[in-house]
C-alpha cells in the first residue's frame, strides 16, 4: 500500500509594525531566513498611520491569522501621551490572547539596527535623530526606507545577526534589572516567536 506523506500546514503569521521600515526589514528576513521560516508564513502589514486606533483597526482585521505580532517603536507613543495611554489598553485588551503579542523597541527600530554593531544603553529619550548619527556611523547615508533598513543591507555593512541577539538579550535584562524604561528592543522575543532565533533555556 502506497504511502502518503502528510504535508504539515504552515502557520499564518500576521506581522504589524509601525511603518515601512519594519515592512521592509521584514521582507528581508523572509529571504535572509528561508529555511528557519519553513514553518511560517509570514505577511507583514504596513500600516496606514503609526497611530493606537490604525493598529487596534490591522489587529482586528487579522484575527483570523494564527499569530498576530505587532512590532511598536515606543518614541511614537511617548511623545503624546493620550496615545500611550490608549496604546496600554490596547495592550491589555489582548493580555489573554496568546495568538496576539507585542514587541517594543525603544526608542524605534533603528536601535535594533545598532545592536547588529554594538550595544548601548545610552538614554536617547525621544531624540531619534542622537541614534540615527550614531546608525550612520555605521551604515553609511541610513535612512528609513529599502534598501538601508533591510537584513541584507546591515549585514553588508558588517552587521551581525548574532551579535543583535545577544545586545537585544542583554538590553532586556538590564532594562528589568534595572528598572528603566528606555533603550531596549525586545526584536529577539519576536525572533524566537517565529523560529528565527532559538529560545533560551
Amino acid at each position: 500500500m502506497a504511502k502518503f506523506e502528510i504535508k504539515k500546514e504552515r502557520k499564518s503569521v500576521a506581522i504589524i509594525g509601525d511603518g515601512k521600515t519594519e515592512f521592509e526589514y521584514i521582507e528581508s528576513l523572509k529571504i535572509a531566513f528561508k529555511e528557519n521560516l519553513a514553518e511560517y508564513s509570514l505577511q507583514p502589514r504596513l500600516p496606514k498611520n503609526s497611530s493606537v486606533a490604525e493598529m487596534k483597526r490591522l489587529i482586528d482585521a487579522n484575527l483570523v491569522f494564527d499569530k498576530v505580532l505587532c512590532v511598536i517603536d515606543m518614541d511614537t507613543k511617548l511623545k503624546n501621551p493620550k496615545e500611550m495611554v490608549q496604546y496600554q489598553q490596547l495592550k491589555n485588551r489582548y493580555r489573554k490572547n496568546d495568538n496576539v503579542n507585542f514587541y517594543e523597541t525603544h526608542p524605534c527600530t533603528e536601535l535594533w539596527f545598532y545592536y547588529h554593531f554594538q550595544y548601548t544603553s545610552s538614554e536617547f529619550g525621544l531624540f531619534e535623530p542622537d541614534l540615527k548619527r550614531l546608525l550612520e556611523k555605521k551604515i553609511p547615508g541610513y535612512e528609513k526606507k529599502a534598501p538601508f533598513c533591510t537584513h541584507q543591507h546591515i549585514v553588508n555593512c558588517g552587521g551581525n545577526f548574532e551579535t543583535a541577539v545577544v545586545n537585544g538579550r542583554k538590553s532586556i535584562d538590564s532594562k528589568n534589572a534595572k528598572d528603566r524604561n528606555y533603550t531596549y528592543s525586545e526584536m529577539v522575543n519576536l525572533f524566537e516567536e517565529i523560529g528565527i532565533v532559538e529560545k533560551k533555556k
